[in-house]
Parts: structure tokens; sequence; C-alpha cells
């Protein structure tokens, strides 16, 4: 997003100019002097006529962002106030740069680059003043508005776009920015790989022991979720929550998702298999009896309400049982009431 041009008498001076006046000083004053150095180099990279290898000019300029930006994990607060003033004068530059007509291209791959850094090491900071929050969120918001204005081709939108969004797992950057400028994307090529990372997941286990170590990685995949159900893509989704599932309340999402998508066998499968690892479990068991029924397996439903009917007999079972009209149904009732204390 171009900043509203500068009305203030020192915007026509040239860098000549600033160079005479804060050079000297900046040797003296260290953040100064670290963005003097860092501009002067990707300027002269950028300038360079002699450095034609597109690739080559990229890694070097990645590498001056990455030196730029620092590589602290969990800084205080104090180091969080350097990082949002070098995260300003980043976005500055790359705005600058932009309204020179420079290779946008390669502008937005490095604004792109910069977001990585930045949103790792957001995760931990001790950011009490809320600084370095704010000029990510700004860089974010002038980075996003020149993928959607500058790259007219939806599908490398979408390989620009979706890798930076992803990695916002803390949720730094509000998610509707994300997935309005994801949704605005190729949407064969944004669900592609959404698939080809659900692909690549391990499948979970759903357990009754269920501990922290149970949710090892499960940013990701919460984050792929939301995703998903922005978008409304129900078949990704179900096959999501199928390999997420750590607890048999996941688990009965995850069969319903799989229902509600289109595939009732496949559910009816996941929940029998399910059942077997967690036979004693009352909402699995109610979620699989609600699928026996609504594909016409009386004789399975039967059984499953008679069997966790005996691990408790919850009245719940003698409601349920009584959505089936058949002959042993009726008797299966008549004999939970007769047993069942006046």
């Amino acid at each position: 997003m171009s900043k509203d041009k500068d009305t203030s008498a020192l915007a026509s001076r040239t860098g000549q100019d600033w160079m005479l006046w804060l050079g000297p000083a900046s040797l003296h004053m260290p953040e100064l002097h670290r963005a003097f150095q860092f501009l002067e180099s990707c300027c002269e990279l950028l300038d360079s006529v002699e450095d034609s290898d597109t690739k080559s000019r990229s890694r070097r300029l990645k590498q001056l962002i990455g030196r730029f930006v620092g590589q602290t994990r969990c800084p205080s607060a104090a180091t969080c106030e350097k990082v949002a003033v070098r995260t300003q004068i980043l976005d500055g530059w790359l705005q600058s740069e932009l309204n020179r007509n420079s290779d946008v291209d390669l502008l937005v791959e490095l604004g792109a680059h910069g977001l990585q850094k930045l949103l790792a090491i957001c995760e931990g900071a001790d950011d009490k003043h809320g600084l370095l929050l704010k000029a990510v969120r700004g860089f974010t918001r002038d980075w996003l508005h020149i993928v959607s204005t500058r790259i007219d081709n939806t599908i490398e939108r979408a390989h620009l776009v979706y890798p930076v969004a992803m990695l916002d797992q803390a949720g730094l950057v509000d998610p509707s920015w994300w997935w309005k400028q994801i949704a605005l994307c190729d949407r064969h090529t944004v669900l592609g790989l959404v698939e080809l990372e659900i692909n690549e997941m391990n499948e979970m286990q759903p357990s009754s022991n269920v501990s922290w170590r149970s949710f090892d990685k499960r940013w990701r995949r919460l984050r792929l979720r939301a995703l998903l159900e922005h978008l409304s893509e129900k078949t990704l989704l179900a096959e999501l929550l199928r390999k997420s599932a750590v607890d048999d309340f996941e688990a009965v999402v995850a069969v319903r998702a799989l229902r509600d998508a289109g595939r009732s066998r496949d559910a009816i499968a996941q929940a029998e298999h399910w059942m077997r690892a967690l036979p004693r479990s009352p909402v699995l068991a109610d979620a699989l009896f609600d699928l026996y029924v609504d594909d016409g397996w009386d004789d399975e439903a039967l059984a499953l309400a008679a069997t966790h009917y005996a691990y408790d007999p919850n009245p719940v079972w003698i409601d349920k049982l009584g959505r089936l009209n058949s002959a042993v149904a009726k008797a299966q009732l008549k004999l939970w009431k007769k047993q069942s204390p006046a």
C-alpha cells in the first residue's frame, strides 16, 4: 500500500543529503548504522546490472533481510522494540522500491520472506508494549495489498499468500485478512496445497488418555481447519479431522464431517474402527448409532444400543431405540423397561 506522500520539506532532499547528515552519526547509533548498511546493500543489489542471475540476487537479498531482522527467538521487550523499528524500515524500503517500478515479483517475494521471519520471531515474544505486533500487522497489511493489486496471476498469488498465512499459527494477524486474500486466489491451487499437506500428515489415534503430547504439532492442523471452514470445503475438512482426532469427542466431529461430505460408508467404517479402540465411549457409540439408523442398518444399531445399555443403563438409549420400528427393537424396549426400577 503506497504511503501518503510526505509533505515535509525533508522529502525533497536526496539520499546524498541524508547520508551526509546521518551517515557519520550512525556510527555511534548501532540500530541506525545497521539500517543504513542494510538499505545500502539492498539498493546496490537491486541497482546492479552485473548480477543478472535473478535467483542469486533473490538469495542474497533474503540473506540481507534475515540478518537485518535477526534470528532472535522469544525476544525481550527491549529487543521487540528494535525488531519493530526494523520491520517498519523493511516495509518502507519495499514501498519505495515499488514506487521506483523495480522488479515487483522479486519485491513481493522478499516481503513474504521477511514476514515469515517476523512471524517466527513474534511467537513467545515479550512484546509488552505491543510495538512489534503493531509493526508486523502494518507490514502484513501493506504486503497483502501489494499482492492483491500487483500480482494478477491468481495461481502465483496462491503460492505467495498460502505459505505465509499458514505460518501465523499464533494468530498475530486477524485470520480474516489471510482468508479474504486466499479466497481471491485460484481455488484449485489453494486446495491442492492443502491436500498435499493433509496427505503428508501423520494419522493420530483417538485415546481415552489424552495428554499434552497428544497435541503435538496441532496448531498447523487447527490453522488448516479454520481455512477449510472459511472456504466451505467439506471433503478436505473431513479428511483433516479424520487424521487429527485425539479423543472420542474429536472422533465424533470427524465421523459427522465424513457423513456431511457424502462419505457415509467411510464414516461408519471409521467409527467402527474407533469403537474397537474405545469400546466404552458413549459419545462415539451415540454417533455410530445415528449413522447406522440413517443408513438403514437397524440390526447393527440395535446390537450397539444393547451393548452400551448393558455398560450404562442410560434412559437415552431407550429413547434412541424408539426410532427403530422392528419387532426385535420393540421387544428389547419392553425388556429394558421391565428391568428398569419403577
